[in-house]
């Protein structure tokens, strides 16, 4: 980085924990600096000031960087350390992670005087994947190519995970070299493992996806064994209470602007994601499903036989 290019302040926030992670490595590996890591969860602004205004015994410039910034205690004292700031005086460089989706107002003057970048999570439904987005981005940046199949491929096995796309995404580097990945080589290095989560299960049954729906409860128990009847109880009775609410609110004309909020989701999710799913089943209908899985509920915590297939009997009254 170019020291003309170099602000006194670095703020990166958001809920995406690789992409700030990475943000911090490249802050403690800034060429050049001293590198120094505070916790804000530890420290409040008085201390963090205290150590950005302390000259390095050898003159050498520096980067103070606060982890878990959103956690500071107090402002005063870093306010008026931003404000009397002098942007060309970049002998130290303040770096705050903030993972929270909120900016707090105090990094937010910080960003005046220096850089900002936001890394929300990315989102993963709908037509609009980010992630795949994402790996195929990362892939072209080590000069690898990947298609929109390979990328899928790779979201799904490793779960969206971008930690694991990322290590996995150096393995193929280490063995491709660069060009396009060979669908073959990706079969070798990825071992395909998908993990279905009980909340998959739930989705499908409420979007009257009946094999679907089937073959994920399959699948979840195969991975979870017997154990797997509480979770997925849990997650269809969360579900149908949901698109209780959403039905509802719909019967008595809300919109996406009025129930998301209402349902702790963002209003684009909630209208892409729920409301479909929510016309699809009657406020009656609904009503009837939660005092079955209420009784469910109690069968699968207790001593009733044969639980998986009262859970799949649930499942098929829920998607038929």
């Amino acid at each position: 980085m170019a020291k003309a290019s170099i602000r006194p302040f670095f703020v990166s926030y958001g809920s995406e924990p690789f992409l700030l992670d990475r943000d911090l490595a490249k802050a403690k590996a800034m060429p050049g600096r001293r590198a120094v890591v505070l916790d804000g969860e530890e420290l409040g602004d008085v201390q963090v000031v205290e150590i950005c205004e302390t000259i390095p015994v050898d003159g050498s410039d520096q980067v103070i960087i606060v982890d878990n910034a959103h956690k500071m205690k107090g402002g005063k004292a870093l306010s008026a350390y931003i404000e009397d700031k002098d942007v060309a005086d970049t002998s130290t460089v303040l770096v705050a992670i903030v993972r929270s989706e909120k900016l707090p107002e105090v990094w937010g003057k910080a960003v005046v005087k220096g850089r900002l970048v936001v890394h929300q999570k990315l989102k993963t439904w709908g037509d609009n994947n980010e992630v795949v987005k994402w790996t195929i981005k990362e892939a072209f940046q080590m000069e690898l190519t990947l298609d929109d199949e390979a990328a899928q491929f790779m979201f799904k096995a490793l779960n969206g995970d971008l930690y694991s796309i990322s290590s996995e995404l150096q393995k193929l580097k280490l063995v491709c070299g660069s060009g396009k990945v060979p669908r073959e080589q990706l079969l070798t290095i990825i071992a395909a493992s998908p993990k279905t989560e009980p909340v998959e299960v739930a989705d499908a049954a409420t979007d009257k996806d009946i094999r679907g729906a089937l073959n994920l409860l399959s699948s979840c128990y195969r991975v979870m064994g017997e154990e797997a009847s509480v979770p997925i109880t849990s997650s269809l009775s969360k579900q149908v209470e949901r698109l209780l609410v959403a039905r509802t609110m719909l019967d008595h004309g809300a919109d996406e602007t009025t129930i998301g909020p209402a349902l702790d989701m963002h209003p684009y999710r909630c209208k892409v994601h729920l409301l479909p799913r929510a016309k699809k089943h009657t406020v009656a209908q609904l009503i009837t499903h939660m005092r079955l899985l209420r009784k469910l509920d109690a069968d699968v915590k207790g001593a009733a036989p044969s639980k998986r297939t009262l859970v799949e009997f649930a499942v098929l009254s829920i998607a038929r």
